[in-house]
């Protein structure tokens, strides 16, 4: 069935967040705003695809602390999406982004972070994602910094025929536009975690059962030379006795 693409509009959000909180409140933060360029293809049918300048912003605390958890936010802006053409009215839909964690103080790779569509799309199909919601966390685990960038943008939309996922894929890497400096000491294993012996929860009881079993078979070895012998003591005396009473 035949695709329609439909582009976002350019968020004003970010704008409108920069005017409204100006000096002191972005002191505390680490934010950036750069345009990408990515490749956007409908997965149900990769013959439709569409090269789009995608303009992401983050941002983040730009200083926090091992074990605490840190909150960043992603708005992308002027992607792209498909649609049935004949597929009837957009009814629900999502949008999510991933946000790329590098550095070697980074927890993980990645996170994402997702939204729903507020309201249908109505018969012009106008999208309704509110970008300023896509927020997710990590909780770093060692000192140092981590460095943010923006990674695959994907939408669904749901319509009478079916759902439609189109997912925009950077061309190249993509720089990091927020970074944030984390302190503190690292986090410390615990005495599990860093011993692969054992279960943790046997408190020893594992290797005193394999000590109980190893003196187990020692015992029955002990038992069956021991029982070996007296056979053969056992045999010896009969033997005796038969030649004795045979000579009388």
């Amino acid at each position: 069935m035949p695709r329609t693409l439909s582009r976002a509009a350019v968020g004003a959000s970010a704008v409108i967040l920069s005017l409204a909180y100006p000096g002191a409140a972005w002191a505390t933060t680490d934010s950036g705003t750069e345009s990408f360029s990515y490749t956007c293809t409908d997965q149900d049918d990769s013959s439709y695809t569409e090269s789009d300048s995608i303009e992401v912003t983050i941002e983040a605390p730009a200083d926090a602390e091992v074990g605490q958890a840190v909150e960043v936010s992603a708005e992308p802006a002027n992607y792209s999406f498909f649609s049935f053409t004949d597929g009837g009215e957009i009814t629900t839909g999502s949008l999510s982004i991933e946000i790329l964690l590098g550095g070697e103080a980074a927890p993980q790779g990645s996170v994402s972070a997702s939204v729903d569509a507020e309201t249908p799309f109505g018969e012009d199909d106008e999208e309704t994602f509110d970008e300023s919601a896509l927020t997710a966390s990590f909780t770093p685990t060692d000192p140092g910094d981590i460095s943010l960038s923006p990674g695959d943008v994907t939408i669904e939309v749901d319509q009478e025929v079916g759902p439609s996922t189109t997912v925009c894929t950077p061309d190249s890497a993509t720089d990091a536009i927020a970074t944030v400096t984390v302190a503190g000491d690292p986090a410390q294993e615990s005495p599990a975690a860093s011993d692969p012996q054992g279960d943790p929860g046997d408190n020893g009881s594992g290797a005193a059962q394999a000590d109980s079993a190893d003196s187990g078979r020692t015992l029955m070895v002990v038992a069956a030379v021991v029982g070996g012998i007296m056979l053969v003591g056992a045999a010896v005396v009969l033997g005796v006795l038969i030649t004795l009473l045979r000579r009388r």
